[in-house]
């Protein structure tokens, strides 16, 4: 975070919370500030890419590429059982093994 630009931000912390994020500082010989701003940036990061994927996903089921739920269901839960079902398919009939994005 050194020689970085930022701005200043104020976020408000139960007791409980601030006193843990202290004795992390300390054992990791790092400011609190450093902590935060470090979990704020991988949070942001996390959510940009999970709503990537959701954003995706909705692609997919909006073109009709998806796995209806009751059929993965059922294949899920006949891992085990001397009826194990075949892995299902997209309901647009085509096999997308090989396929990415």
């Amino acid at each position: 975070m050194a020689n970085t630009k930022s701005t200043t931000f104020s976020i408000r912390l139960k007791p409980e919370i601030r006193k843990r994020l202290a004795k992390l500082a300390k054992a990791s010989g790092r400011s609190s500030n450093f902590l935060i701003s470090d979990a704020v940036e991988s949070y942001v990061a996390d959510q940009e890419k999970l709503m990537a994927e959701i954003e995706l996903a909705d692609s997919q089921v909006k073109s009709g590429h998806y796995i209806r739920h009751e059929d993965m269901k059922a294949w899920l839960l006949s891992w085990g059982t001397a009826q194990e079902l075949s892995p299902p398919r997209c309901v647009c009939g085509k096999d997308h093994d090989d396929e990415i994005g």
